[in-house]
């Protein structure tokens, strides 16, 4: 039996000791060599020695060597979830994170890792006392309002989840009070973020160049205002916290209900007599919940009282109804009606968001009558006196608007003055929360950004409501009737990708797609590149991203008031958590940098600041760069910086997280209960997964790429386009295709089927001129470029999302494995429960439509159809065509079997005019399917003779290449399947994706499937055997083909 001894780690702080196990009949082990990096001083004690090996060890393990200067998002999101019972360990990777945010390739990979984080914030931080995943988001938010804006999204479709009740006016079975108003306060603290930004950015720049600050202290100063505008924030909606602690610790029985209400009420009274300035007590005058004293009067952020009212859904037909007496509570730009005040037990009934809601008197049968409308619901409320009336609208009015984002502040007069409020009052009113010219553009831009979003996908739920054969006409007026906002663009991008504003739209160009539930819509617009930003006297840059273009364009905050504050006044605020003790600056008019003390058991925020320079909001030298490392630093062997980091902050690292990390059963779930998954269970580091951007082409040369940019060029900056398409740069036309090996005389052959004989190129370029001939593009200084996407409405978009963000996924570790397999990942945006846009999918159509053309051959099927355009077999333009087929098939067979995709009728699997195979519509994922248990779809992934033949058939050379390719593709999906079980995991936790949902795929069920489906319990030597079966058992399967039959007779899908 082998003997275990256990070695003491010292632990810092003075906490108590972890143990670990060593094995001591196992010298090689115990005498393991250390990386260069953790050599010790000579004079260390054993027990130092001990610390900085556990160090190094987490260094090793977590962050790896074969980073290469990169932050591992993935296995940065994977420790939060597993540690999700520890928020010091949350915070912090949340402190790593943020410090290196800097850097565009860290930024992807927080933006790819959105869905998880966001999923995370909304039900992991519930329940913890510090907002820590919170103030991240609004640090990072802060360097994008991009990032803002989709988190922006994500929240909203969780309200509509969690909301009391639906659209239609119905009681919503999903109502969690809970995770509604941590949605709503979340909302807020975005908005809130991005009006504000980081004030004093520009004056410590200045400082800086006088030299008043070293380089230090400006980014430590630059640093510190913009977490503690984060936590201001977070702490102005802190009152969130407390609501949902008063409802834990209400307990009231409803015989002892009156009483209490009445006792509640003598209180008040008595309260209100003591208090000259208070309220009156009548319960149907506002009371004021939340507010704080100064010399202007009283700041308020939330206030209550009893009314009558009367509501209606505005998609229903109004039927009227008896007058109710509710109580209604305004708060974070929120009315919420309870059936009675919610301190004395009192029940969330119905919410309504307040931005750009209407709010005006009505005259009806009743006195002192007022309405208040928004985009679903609109509310008849009744108060007791013209007083009250007066008040109330005040408040509803004031949430409604822009200066809502900061606490109201009404003097006393104000609150009980006896004539009504009217316009000219609320223009001659002078208030201290009115926006500053910088901040109300800010402003202007996330609001008009979200209605220009959702009026796009607006247009596609009106017609959805018309008959089918006037759509089409009706489309291009209604979508002409879009107002375009000054500064705004279509969000399917990165931060880090070109910023490209919305100019015009093409409306006579808008194509309408009738289906029985929806219809989805496909726009043109018309976006410029290269314009001056802002008053800028710089070289335009055309190639400037999404981040840095909306930095430059609102980076000046308003300075004439401002007095700037030495660090140490907030130095208490310098960390994502709880600050340490309080202690008096002796110096606070001098500049300086807080030092820390050496028994200080918390984390010190020591994170550089990302924005380094003036003029970027990245800290490369360069847009090229794809690493936080200087060339420099890249030279050194190791991760030297990542080193550095650690050096720094573990030496303040709690000792529980280290205690804990050193424990294999530390990921253990003790409070969560349950059936560990694989990943809690497994103990194997995690492996390095590049998200990339591109898939693997090989053999690529200047014939695959049609491009002229390195002719065209605006203020010296050489034009770059990522994709296809064209580009109008006054006089000159340019155009982008690939090729693929594919000549261009078998593209235009392939063209006159998949597209109607006008590639994207093409059309991209008839169109542009089209609008230079007609005088609507008179700018001859910038370049034009069309852009067009896909909106839809009546459908959640939200498990697209992610079904999307695993392929993106599974084709990295394809390529990380070298495995040279296609997929094609485009762009999905869910910006609501029932709404969303799409990539448009470019020179390419679905088999279904490809077999109904009149240029399909007759018979043949798909290898006709391939010889007719690309050639005879022997040919290198088929040869080419054929590899993209066989590449294509193998992606998409691969990532069909992994993610359980279902509904794979010919509607939904499309061609290129390449050859490529391309699968959309993931609405059947992880296993469901139509029909559930009933479900004819029983192969592992669908592969049809049509398939085989274009491939050579089962015994050639194609196949074989095909059955490669995916023996190869299982085996690098296994080998990486700790990362993808965690973004499974992360999102079925709480989930409301029908994937995850229910009686047949809830309670973990997917997720046990899916590791089946990796094979994660079969032997390394037997995998292949598997993988050659499961290609045995699809080929035209009974299944398979009986399932096209039906979508045949049931949809007219071809087959």
């Amino acid at each position: 039996m082998t003997a275990v001894q256990t070695t003491q780690i010292e632990s810092p702080a003075g906490a108590a000791p972890a143990t670990k196990p060593t094995n001591s009949n196992n010298p090689a082990k115990k005498q393991q060599p250390q990386p260069s990096y953790a050599k010790q001083q000579p004079s260390a004690s054993p027990a130092t020695r001990k610390h900085e090996e556990f160090k190094n060890q987490l260094v090793h393990d977590v962050f790896g060597r074969d980073n290469k200067g990169r932050v591992p998002m993935e296995k940065v999101t994977m420790l939060i979830w597993q540690f999700r019972d520890d928020p010091a360990v949350v915070q912090f990777m949340a402190q790593f994170v943020a410090r290196f945010s800097g850097s565009r390739s860290t930024y992807d990979g927080i933006e790819f890792y959105l869905p998880q984080i966001a999923h995370m914030i909304i039900h992991l931080e519930a329940d913890w006392d510090e907002a820590i995943l919170e103030r991240f988001a609004l640090v990072i938010a802060q360097q994008s309002q991009h990032f803002a804006l989709q988190l922006t999204w994500i929240l909203e479709g969780a309200i509509e989840d969690y909301q009391p009740e639906t659209v239609e006016g119905k009681p919503n079975p999903g109502y969690n009070q809970l995770f509604y108003h941590r949605c709503i306060t979340l909302l807020s603290n975005i908005e809130r973020c991005v009006v504000y930004g980081s004030p004093r950015s520009m004056e410590l720049q200045r400082m800086y160049e006088k030299g008043d600050i070293s380089r230090d202290e400006y980014e430590q100063m630059k640093l510190e205002d913009r977490l503690n505008n984060a936590k201001q924030i977070t702490t102005h909606g802190a009152n969130f916290r407390n609501l949902m602690q008063r409802m834990k610790d209400t307990k009231i029985s409803l015989p002892d209900l009156k009483l209490e209400r009445k006792k509640g009420r003598e209180k008040e009274s008595a309260t209100a007599a003591s208090s000259p300035t208070s309220a009156p007590s009548d319960p149907g005058s506002p009371t004021i919940m939340t507010a704080t004293s100064n010399d202007k009067g009283k700041q308020i952020s939330k206030y209550g009282g009893t009314l009558l009212y009367k509501r209606r859904a505005r998609t229903s037909f109004y039927k009227p109804k008896r007058w109710k007496s509710r109580y209604f509570e305004i708060e974070e730009r929120m009315l919420y009606c309870y059936n009675f005040q919610p301190s004395y037990g009192g029940q969330l009934r119905r919410a309504m968001p307040l931005e750009g809601a209407t709010v005006e008197e009505f005259e009806g049968k009743y006195p002192f009558m007022f309405v208040v409308r928004n985009h679903h619901f609109e509310y008849i409320i009744r108060a007791k006196s013209e007083k009250d009336m007066s008040l109330w609208i005040r408040l509803l009015r004031g949430e409604s608007e822009a200066n809502a984002l900061i606490p109201h502040i009404l003097s006393t007069d104000e609150m009980f003055q006896e004539k009504k409020v009217t316009g000219e009052d609320e223009t001659k009113r002078s208030s201290p929360n009115t926006l500053t010219p910088s901040q109300a553009a800010r402003y202007e831009f996330f609001r008009n950004e979200r209605d220009f979003v959702a009026a796009v996908c607006d247009v596609a739920e009106v017609l959805r409501f018309r008959e089918p054969s006037d759509r089409k006409k009706v489309a291009p007026g209604l979508v002409s009737d879009i107002k375009l906002p000054p500064c705004g663009y279509v969000p399917l991008c990165k931060s880090t990708d070109i910023w490209r504003r919305v100019d015009s739209v093409m409306a006579s160009e808008t194509r309408v797609f009738n289906t029985n539930e929806r219809c989805p819509m496909i726009y043109y617009f018309i976006a410029k590149r290269g314009e001056p930003v802002g008053g800028t006297l710089e070289p335009r840059n055309p190639n400037l991203d999404v981040a840095e273009y909306l930095h430059t364009l609102f980076k000046v905050p308003d300075l004439e008031n401002r007095r700037l504050t030495s660090i140490g006044e907030h130095a208490d605020e310098l960390q994502l958590g709880d600050s340490g003790d309080d202690s008096d600056d002796k110096d606070k008019g001098e500049v300086k940098v807080e030092e820390q003390d050496e028994d200080y058991d918390e984390f010190e925020l020591t994170m550089e600041d990302p924005t380094e320079r003036q003029n970027s909001v990245w800290s490369e030298d360069s847009k090229s760069s794809k690493s936080f490392l200087s060339s420099s630093m890249r030279e050194i062997k190791g991760n030297q910086q990542f080193r550095e980091f650690m050096q720094e902050s573990f030496a303040k690292l709690p000792s529980k997280i280290a205690t804990r990390m050193t424990r294999p059963d530390g990921r253990a779930q003790s409070k969560r209960g349950g059936r560990m998954s694989y990943l809690d269970r497994n103990s194997a580091p995690l492996l390095n997964v590049p998200i990339i951007d591109t898939p693997i082409i090989e053999n690529a040369n200047d014939d695959d790429y049609d491009s002229a940019a390195d002719s065209l060029s605006l203020d010296g900056q050489s034009i770059i386009s990522a994709g296809t398409g064209s580009i109008v740069f006054g006089d000159t036309v340019k155009k982008f295709e690939h090729h693929d090996g594919v000549s261009k005389e078998s593209l235009d052959r392939a063209k006159a089927v998949v597209c109607g004989g006008e590639s994207w190129a093409e059309q991209s370029a008839r169109m542009l001129q089209s609008a230079k001939n007609k005088g609507e593009e008179k700018d001859s200084s910038t370049l034009h470029e069309m852009v067009t996407m896909m909106a839809k409405s009546n459908d959640d978009l939200r498990q697209e999302v992610f079904v999307m963000q695993m392929i993106h996924y599974f084709e990295s570790v394809f390529a990380k494995a070298n495995i040279p397999v296609w997929l094609k990942t485009y762009r999905i945006l869910s910006t609501s429960k029932s709404t969303g846009m799409l990539e448009f999918l470019t020179d390419a159509t679905s088999i279904d439509s490809l077999y109904k053309s009149d240029k399909f051959p007759k018979v043949g099927g798909l290898r006709a159809y391939f010889e007719e355009v690309y050639g005879s077999p022997t040919s290198k333009c088929f040869l080419a065509a054929q590899r993209n087929f066989i590449r294509s098939l193998a992606g998409y067979s691969l990532v069909a079997y992994l993610l359980g995709l279902k509904d794979r009728h010919n509607g939904n699997i499309m061609i290129d005019t390449r050859g490529h195979i391309i699968h959309i519509d993931f609405g059947f994922a992880f296993g469901m399917a139509p029909g559930h248990e009933w479900s004819m779809e029983r192969a592992p992934f669908k592969l049809t003779k049509d398939y085989i033949d274009v491939m050579g058939g089962p015994f050639s050379e194609g196949f074989k290449e095909f059955q490669k390719l995916f023996v190869d593709g299982l085996k690098a999906a296994r080998s990486n399947s700790l990362n993808a079980l965690g973004l499974v995991e992360i999102m079925m936790y709480k989930s409301n994706y029908p994937c995850f949902s229910g009686t047949r795929y809830g309670g973990g069920v997917s997720l046990k499937r899916f590791e089946k489906r990796l094979m994660l319990d079969v032997p390394d030597n037997k995998v292949e055997i598997k993988a050659r079966k499961l290609i045995k058992t699809s080929i035209d399967h009974a299944g398979t083909k009986l399932y096209d039959v039906f979508q045949f007779h049931s949809n007219g899908y071809a087959y």
